[in-house]
This record gives C-alpha cells, sequence and structure tokens, in this order.
C-alpha cells in the first residue's frame, strides 16, 4: 500500500543517512591508513561506490540498446549534483555556522572543465563507439590517478606553515 511504501521508504532514507554518517566518519582515518590522499577518495572513490546503482542502471541501459536512457543516467546525476548538490551544501553549510564556498581551487577547477569538455565532444552526435568509450574512460583514468598524485593544500599546508616559520 501507499501507506507502508511510505513508511518503508523513511526507514530506508533514515538508515541510509545513519550509514552515511559512518562513511564520511572514517574517511579520513580510512585515507591515512591506506596512504592514499583524502581527495583522491573523496572525489574518485567515494562516487563509484556510492552511484554503483546508478552506475549498473547506465550501463544496462546501454546493453540493451537505449543510450537516450543511458545518457539520462549518467548526464543528469551529475548535473543534479553539479545544479542542486553543491549549492544546497553550501547553504546548509551556512546555516550551520561551518565555512565551505563554491570557490574551488585551480586544480579542481581544471579537472571539471576537462570532464565538460571530454563528455561535450561525446554527446552532441548522439552516436556512440567503442572509440568514444575508450576516449572517456581514459580521461577518467587521467583524472583519477591526477588526484592520486596531486599534492593538494592538505598536503602542501605543514609544508607552507614551516617554510613561513623559517622565513
Amino acid at each position: 500500500s501507499f501507506r507502508q511504501s511510505t513508511v518503508a521508504l523513511a526507514l530506508l532514507c533514515a538508515a541510509t543517512a545513519a550509514l552515511s554518517e559512518v562513511v564520511v566518519g572514517s574517511i579520513q582515518g580510512a585515507a591515512a591508513v591506506a596512504k592514499v590522499p583524502l581527495a583522491f577518495v573523496s572525489t574518485i572513490l567515494l562516487p563509484i561506490v556510492g552511484n554503483a546503482a546508478e552506475h549498473a542502471s547506465a550501463v544496462m541501459f546501454a546493453v540493451r540498446n537505449k543510450p537516450d536512457l543511458a545518457i539520462g543516467v549518467a548526464v543528469g546525476s551529475a548535473t543534479q549534483i553539479t545544479l542542486l548538490g553543491f549549492p544546497a551544501s553550501v547553504l546548509a553549510a551556512w546555516a550551520y555556522g561551518e565555512p565551505l564556498s563554491l570557490d574551488m581551487l585551480p586544480f579542481e577547477t581544471a579537472c571539471l572543465v576537462l570532464t565538460i569538455l571530454g563528455v561535450a565532444t561525446v554527446l552532441p552526435s548522439g552516436r556512440s563507439n567503442w572509440l568514444k568509450g575508450l576516449t572517456l574512460i581514459s580521461l577518467y583514468v587521467v583524472i583519477a590517478l591526477a588526484f592520486l598524485f596531486h599534492a593538494s593544500s592538505e598536503t602542501r599546508a605543514p609544508a607552507a606553515a614551516k617554510h613561513k616559520r623559517l622565513g
């Protein structure tokens, strides 16, 4: 019934929120133990795990030769996060008195622009082939490796503070 479905959905949302808190609370420790940059974990690994159902459905639609649905799932999710999730997070942080802005560092901005350009080269024709898919996967791997090896501000901050004390 509608009421049972609503109750089940509310319970599952509450459980998901609780588990999300556990994941968020353990990310820094896990990144430190694995000696992987926090930016890599939060930008590459966490979205892969968090969006596994969306990824599976996009692949399933593509295999069934329904590219419109596959692209809609893949691009729609990114659009939702960019236009709703990111600004909503800033507003929520503001409401809680926590500092968070839309001001991204040049590295993150360059990755975002590179991603947009990569997707924009594939989507306009409405057709795909193995080379376009390989190109997008290669772009993803390059960006993932860039986040893995990029010296983020969290790793540069202690060195900068040390340099400031010496100077």
